[in-house]
């Protein structure tokens, strides 16, 4: 989930303003920023793909490796020179979908990740 919620993000990041360039993003501190946001980062794999070394069932840990998977492959895309404001994030989340051990975590995405404005005050 943490892969489709990263996607995602990038979405929501181009189509608030379709001028955000992509190809801007310091990647190494997004994963960082994930990273600090382990709650047991001594299970966390020193290189990338990055997995928890031991069984977690914290959700909020999976998501961010999922998450740092990403940012770590997008980053790398840009040091090879590749253009990222052309990610098909539809697609890509699209793809992940059935991968999902429950799909109707995906269905529910926005009771989990979106905050409209009436939720907004709560968090």
């Amino acid at each position: 989930m943490g892969m489709i919620h990263a996607y995602k993000i990038i979405q929501t990041t181009k189509e608030q303003d379709p001028e955000n360039d992509l190809n801007e993003v310091d990647y190494s501190y997004l994963v960082e920023m994930q990273k600090r946001s382990i709650l047991e980062p001594k299970h966390l794999s020193d290189k990338f793909p990055f997995v928890l070394t031991e069984e977690n069932t914290s959700a909020h840990d999976n998501v961010n490796v999922g998450m740092m998977n990403v940012f770590h492959l997008l980053g790398e895309r840009k040091s090879q020179g590749l253009c990222l404001n052309d990610i098909d994030c539809e697609y890509l989340v699209n793809s992940l979908i059935p991968e999902l051990s429950n799909v109707q975590i995906y269905l529910d995405y926005d009771n989990y990740f979106i905050v409209d404005d009436q939720r907004k005050d709560l968090v």
